[in-house]
C-alpha cells in the first residue's frame, strides 16, 4: 500500500468508526434504558452543556436544530428538572443553561455507563496496543481541533468563546396590509 494512501485511508476508517460508535452508543442507552424518561437529543443537549456549550443559540448549532427546537427542549428539561436558566454574569440580558443536581447526575450515570462497557471491551488489549490507541486518539483530537479551527460554524469548535450575534426576526405585516388593493 502507498503511503500517500494511507492518509485517506485513515480518515475514511476513522470516519466510519465514529459514526459506529455513535449508533452503538445510541442503542445502548435505549436498550439498557439509561436515560429514563429522556429522549437522546435531550440527553446530548445535557452532554453539551456539562461541557460547557451553555447558550441556547450555540445548543442550536451543536445540535443542528432551530433554535424553536432548542427553546422547546429547555422548557421540558426544565420541567422536569434538568436544567435552569441563569443570567449570563457578564451579560444580565442573556441567559444561559445550568444542570441541576439530577440533570448532573442522569448525565454522569450515561456517560459511565457507556464508558465503562467500552472501557471492558479495551481491557483485553495488551499495554503497548493501548499505548497506541492514546497515541492514535491523541492524533485524532489534533487533526479535529485543527478543522474545528477552520470552519466557520463547526458545531463544538470555537463556538463556546464567540459571541452570538442577536437574531433579527421579520416583522410580518399586519392582515389588512397584506390585502391585495383593487
Amino acid at each position: 500500500m502507498a503511503r500517500s494512501n494511507l492518509p485517506i485511508e485513515h480518515a475514511e476508517r476513522a470516519l466510519l468508526l465514529m459514526s459506529r460508535l455513535q449508533r452503538w452508543a445510541a442503542t445502548s442507552v435505549q436498550a439498557n434504558q439509561l436515560s429514563g424518561e429522556l429522549s437522546l437529543r435531550q440527553l446530548t443537549m445535557l452532554y453539551a452543556i456539562q461541557r460547557g456549550i451553555s447558550s441556547p443559540g450555540l445548543l442550536a448549532r451543536r445540535l443542528m436544530v432551530t433554535p424553536a427546537v432548542i427553546t422547546g427542549m429547555l422548557d421540558r428539561l426544565e420541567r422536569q428538572g434538568y436544567v435552569r436558566r441563569e443570567p449570563e454574569p457578564d451579560d444580565r440580558r442573556r441567559l444561559r443553561m445550568v444542570l441541576t443536581e439530577a440533570g448532573l447526575a442522569v448525565s454522569e450515570h450515561v456517560r459511565k455507563a457507556l464508558t465503562g462497557e467500552l472501557a471492558a471491551q479495551l481491557a483485553s488489549a495488551s499495554p503497548a496496543e493501548l499505548k497506541e490507541l492514546g497515541r492514535a486518539l491523541e492524533l485524532m483530537e489534533r487533526a479535529l481541533g485543527a478543522l474545528e479551527q477552520r470552519a466557520p460554524s463547526s458545531p463544538d469548535g470555537g463556538l463556546e468563546d464567540e459571541e452570538e450575534r442577536p437574531t433579527r426576526r421579520r416583522r410580518v405585516p399586519a392582515a389588512s396590509s397584506r390585502r391585495k388593493k383593487s
